[in-house]
């Protein structure tokens, strides 16, 4: 998922407008099975970490691989630890 919307319980909760429910996914958590758990996303100028996948509704599905390239191994997806404050930043 690359975007994603939260419910109008969330938006209050964390103090979100409307003009912003729909944020773009800055990390999520990968286990071995390679299911998501939780995501770190950016709503406006706030910055929501830890949400689960269930309070997420996905507005735009995406992939970490180029098109035409998946079946070769993404090198960008590495191990990230939820305590690394980088995670989700580009270089």
């Amino acid at each position: 998922m690359k975007e994603g919307r939260l419910s109008s319980d969330l938006l209050e909760r964390y103090g979100i407008s409307d003009k912003d429910s729909v944020g773009k996914v800055l990390w999520h958590s990968l286990n071995e099975n390679g299911d998501i758990g939780v995501y770190d996303m950016k709503f406006g100028n706030t910055v929501v970490r830890n949400l689960l996948r269930e309070e997420v509704e996905a507005v735009e599905e995406g992939s970490h691989r180029p098109p035409g390239k998946r079946d070769e191994k993404d090198e960008r997806h590495g191990v990230q630890k939820e305590s690394d404050a980088s995670r989700g930043l580009r270089k």
